[in-house]
């Protein structure tokens, strides 16, 4: 998402971008694998994170994952991260309860691991059956495709669970499918269980002979040596529970088993549901809901919404309740409550162990207080007293009194049963942080400061601005003097070469442009908030500058002419739901300048060449005719201006519909032109799957992706890409003839060294959503990745 013009030499600094590489975009081997030879950089967390699972042999070892690919493990309680990548993400683990050194992890495909999560292999489907891997769509979502005859079911693998006293049987879920193996991994069976599966359960103990498989509408019991299953309906008070978990009191055999559900009587809105809680002493024969004061709100009497319960599996006294709609009404006012809630006694009595909010409950409203029991990094001062929704909780498997607690932002642990939870995702250094490894939210460029080779800075997603001072060793939020409502993402910042301190910033209060999920309701332009802002003091404040553009102008780029007199700037910015402005006095003014831009005004990215001429970049947006949803869409377009944005000329780039991303220049050639380009998608992911359906059904969008190269000036383009690779960017390496780079969402960034002609990987990098690779400016030998999900990648590049 770069705005950028290209050098003098200076401007060459912010020379980033992506290129292509002729490989397969399919595997028949997918493989997890760990980050090797970069250094992640960031102030750690800063996204949700999810499905935090506890190694039976230590309260010390746990995995979880975020929802954007990648995956982390820790071996000493958060105090540091590896992060593995699965293709497609992770979606479910476990810890082996008979070998300390096996762990299993779930993606499209069932994979194991034997040395710790060091190195995985993949045990379901095994890769003799496999046909083809493939990314596709919007997200680039990976699936795998297997022989005729194969039990392979397409989705996603969930609720792994190792058996603890039969070694070699593993058991998951995918979708309705219950499948088991005896053998390791060797043979499989399934069983449909007719609804999605929610939760799988055995213990060592008095369930040690079955597997209990639990659904909304009842409970399937594997009898494990005959193979048979016997359905166990749930009861009409319980039916349509949604969160399941189960475990044994401690030192003792007897089952507890927890259930979540709605009350079917009330209206579900915006996920909020109001909730029961209902426990079974007797392995799911009788069930008894819970009427504890706390868990049902009295005297509010208004039900809370719980999101999911977990208890600790041989300690299951201990349970943990996750709450993100708790409403306390007052005479004057209602208060919004958000958190966990925790029982000690097997559901008896109940208290809350994490309690926030206290105000209105808006995003990016300060009226409420965070948790008053949290030591936390930098997530507190950023968002404390705003709502900040609860993700997952995960429990130590022996001892109740640790867990792990996840929200919007960061990753919380605490060893006392609740009373106190430290954060474990980031280290305090000076007034800075530095990542513990846990790094979640999505980066759109690496700015260098020409004056200070120390200071350089982010645009995030989710959490804006953040530089560092110490040559990125530790990170500073900065958004003092940004409206509130763009504080969400900055997409871009660029620092004036001639002018020491002075930087202009790119804003917008809706994320991930330009992903089609952002634009799919007929009010998207309406609804959106953003600007440019400047700052004179190196970013620690700003002021929006946004006359003649408004404060509904989300700002995904800006380019400053450093042609033009110092106290008279001309910068341009691209407005995603507007167009092009252009201002000639440093941003203080704006004029919209579309001439030649047809319909879609979906301006996404901004690039000036160092002899004038300007390159716009607009996305593919549903059409919205009317107002209304429907499956009328604008193709994106690439635009090329000689006159300063006086005027446009559409280029032909492709024939077909095109997604075009990024264009870099060869800071040798000005008319050498390289463009990064999304592959096919589905029409659903730009209008919705709810609307395709409703329309005539989802249909494939053809586009050509990969990266596409002009020699003059944008007249002709080849491709001189893989067309299946969805490709963010290119970066051309100004001080190295004929090196490029790229970044992919196909998990991999390539390198070329003869100007696209060939390509090769990049060593030790992995992450699924990659955005755009970055020349680091100070250091020749190495580059800077950015991602969509875990922050920014920096190291030496080798090629595989």
């Amino acid at each position: 998402m770069c705005c950028k013009r290209v050098p003098s030499a200076i401007l060459t600094l912010l020379l980033v971008g992506i290129v292509a590489l002729k490989i397969p975009a399919q595997s028949n081997s997918p493989m997890a694998q760990s980050v090797s030879g970069w250094e992640m950089i960031g102030p750690g967390g800063g996204g949700a994170t999810f499905i935090p699972t506890f190694s039976p042999w230590s309260s010390s070892r746990f995995i979880l994952r975020c929802d954007m690919t990648g995956s982390y493990i820790t071996h000493n309680g958060g105090l540091s991260y590896k992060q593995i990548n699965f293709p497609g993400g992770g979606t479910s683990f476990a810890y082996d309860p008979n070998d300390s050194a096996t762990i299993y992890a779930g993606s499209a495909v069932l994979s194991r691991s034997v040395d710790g999560g060091k190195t995985w292999t993949q045990v379901f489907p095994k890769i003799a059956d496999v046909v083809q891997t493939q990314y596709a769509g919007d997200h680039a979502d990976f699936s795998v495709q297997t022989k005729p005859g194969t039990i392979y079911e397409r989705g996603i693998v969930s609720n792994i669970r190792i058996d603890p006293v039969r070694n070699g049987s593993i058991y998951f879920s995918t979708r309705n499918w219950f499948f088991f193996s005896k053998d390791n991994g060797a043979t499989w069976a399934k069983k449909n269980c007719g609804v999605p599966v929610d939760f799988i359960y055995t213990n060592s103990g008095n369930a040690k002979d079955e597997v209990y498989i639990f659904t909304p509408e009842a409970i399937f019991i594997f009898e494990k040596s005959s193979g048979t299953f016997k359905e166990q309906p749930l009861p009409a008070t319980v039916k349509h529970a949604f969160s399941f978990t189960a475990g044994t009191r401690k030192n003792s055999d007897q089952v507890l088993f927890y259930a979540l559900r709605h009350d079917p009587t009330q209206q579900i809105k915006e996920e909020f549901g109001y909730s029961e809680i209902w426990i079974s002493e007797n392995q799911g024969a009788a069930w008894v809901q819970v009427t504890d004061s706390v868990i049902c709100n009295i005297p509010s009497a208004i039900k809370p919404s719980f999101s999911m319960i977990r208890c600790a599996e041989r300690d299951a006294d201990k349970a943990y309740v996750v709450t993100n709609r708790y409403l306390q009404k007052t005479d004057s006012q209602t208060l919004y409550w958000y958190g966990a809630i925790k029982t000690s006694n097997g559901g008896k009595h109940w208290n809350w162990c994490w309690k926030g909010g206290g105000g209105s409950g808006q995003y990016g409203v300060k009226d409420g207080k965070d948790a008053g029991n949290l030591a936390d990094a930098w997530v507190e001062k950023a968002f404390g007293g705003e709502y900040i929704r609860l993700m997952d909780v995960g429990v130590y498997p022996n001892d109740g009194n640790f867990a792990v607690v996840t929200d919007w932002y960061r990753t919380m642990k605490t060893e006392n049963g609740g009373k106190t939870w430290m954060q474990i995702y980031s280290n305090a250094q000076g007034r800075g942080y530095r990542s513990r490894g846990l790094d979640v939210t999505t980066a759109y460029g690496v700015h260098f400061d020409p004056f200070d080779s120390n200071h350089i800075a982010i645009s995030y997603t989710d959490i804006g601005y953040h530089h560092s001072f110490d040559g990125g060793k530790t990170w500073i939020r900065s958004v003092n003097g940004v409206p509130a409502t763009w504080t969400n993402t900055c997409y871009w910042v660029v620092f004036d070469p001639q002018v020491k301190n002075r930087l202009w910033s790119a804003w917008s209060g809706s994320h991930d442009y330009p992903r089609g999920k952002m634009t799919r309701s007929p009010d998207w332009k309406q609804q959106a908030r953003g600007g440019v802002c400047v700052s004179d003091d190196g970013g620690k404040t700003w002021r929006p500058v946004t006359e003649g553009m408004g404060f509904d102008s989300p700002v995904t780029c800006i380019v400053l002419d450093s042609a033009t007199p110092v106290n008279s700037r001309t910068l341009y910015a691209a407005v995603y739901n507007k167009g092009v402005f252009m201002s000639t006095d440093g941003g203080k003014h704006w004029a919209l300048r579309n001439n030649g831009i047809e319909s879609n005004t979906a301006a996404f990215e901004l690039t000036l060449t160092r002899n004038g001429t300007l390159f716009l970049v607009v996305s593919p947006v549903p059409e919205h005719k009317n107002g209304r949803r429907g499956r009328s869409f604008y193709s994106g377009a690439v635009y090329k201006s000689t006159n300063g944005a006086a005027s446009w000329q559409r280029l032909a780039v492709s024939t077909s519909s095109l997604f075009p991303n990024s264009i870099a220049i060869d800071p040798y050639n000005p008319n050498t032109l390289y463009l990064a380009c999304w592959s096919d998608i589905d029409l659903s992911d730009l209008i919705g799957g709810d609307e395709a359906r409703r329309s005539g059904g989802n249909e494939k969008i053809a586009m050509p992706g990969g990266v596409f190269v002009s020699k003059d000036a944008g007249r002709t383009w080849k491709n001189i890409f893989d067309e299946r690779q969805y490709v963010y960017a290119v970066a051309v390496d100004p001080r190295r003839s004929g090196r490029m780079y790229i970044n992919t969402f196909n998990s991999a960034a390539y390198q070329s060294n003869d100007y696209g002609r060939t390509w090769k990987k990049l060593k030790g990098y992995h992450f699924q959503w990659g955005q755009r690779p970055v020349i680091d400016i100070h250091d020749k030998e190495k580059i800077y990745l950015t991602t969509f999900g875990s922050s920014v990648f920096h190291g030496k590049p080798q090629t595989e």
